[in-house]
């Protein structure tokens, strides 16, 4: 396991464990199991490097007047991504056909209460996680992008994204390093954000830039 995951993880699940009580936090020991942290360690975390706004077993209203619960919910800016860890059953042919169509309708209510619904069966989150982890950039980044009101490229916010994590300031190797695009991609993503006034150099007098700082209207923009 990935060390900084392991941490960071933990630290995360504890904060979580400490804001709720009673059924909430029952649901969140009971249901935040192995396949919903492999989701985090395998998906998530090597395509977004950290867990914030990132809320397990997060509890919903549910259409017939209940309550439900989502495996991660990623609610930054207005934004709302329901992620769901689904396991595989030997006799998921055999499901009740109402229990099935609970399912749908539960989708159903949640997308029309403006979720975005995501299902990762247990075989992607193991076997093709690197092609899941590639999906949910862009769908991530995309929302993203329309719910902030700024524009940018999808390699333009992971780069802006990046330098954010990185206390505002990183090299352009690390950010190439990181973003895992060809050096040109990364400078039509660099020049994006500074045509923008969102980030410029740390040092505006030198010929070639060593690093790149994000600017007070950089901070600005929701992530």
């Amino acid at each position: 396991m990935d060390k900084g995951f392991a941490e960071a993880h933990g630290r995360w699940l504890e904060q979580h464990k400490q804001s709720r009580e009673g059924e909430r936090l029952r649901r969140l020991v009971d249901g935040h199991a192995y396949l919903e942290k492999a989701f985090l360690e395998k998906v998530w975390w090597p395509a977004f490097g950290t867990l914030d706004d990132l809320h397990p077993e997060y509890e919903v209203s549910d259409y017939n007047d209940g309550r439900r619960y989502i495996d991660h919910a990623y609610k930054p800016n207005g934004l709302r991504l329901a992620l769901e860890a689904d396991g595989f059953n030997p006799h998921i042919r055999d499901i009740e056909r109402w229990d099935h169509a609970d399912n749908v309708l539960r989708d159903l209510h949640l997308t029309a209460d403006g979720w975005t619904v995501l299902h990762f069966s247990s075989d992607v989150i193991k076997y093709r996680s690197r092609q899941a982890q590639q999906l949910l950039r862009q769908i991530v980044w995309g929302r993203e992008g329309r719910s902030s009101g700024e524009e940018l490229s999808l390699e333009a916010r992971e780069v802006l994204r990046f330098l954010k994590r990185q206390g505002g300031v990183a090299a352009p190797k690390d950010i190439i390093a990181h973003l895992g695009k060809s050096p040109n991609t990364v400078r039509k993503a660099v020049h994006e954000l500074a045509e923008r006034s969102l980030i410029r150099p740390v040092n505006p007098h030198a010929k070639v830039a060593r690093a790149y700082e994000v600017t007070q209207r950089g901070r600005g923009i929701g992530l």
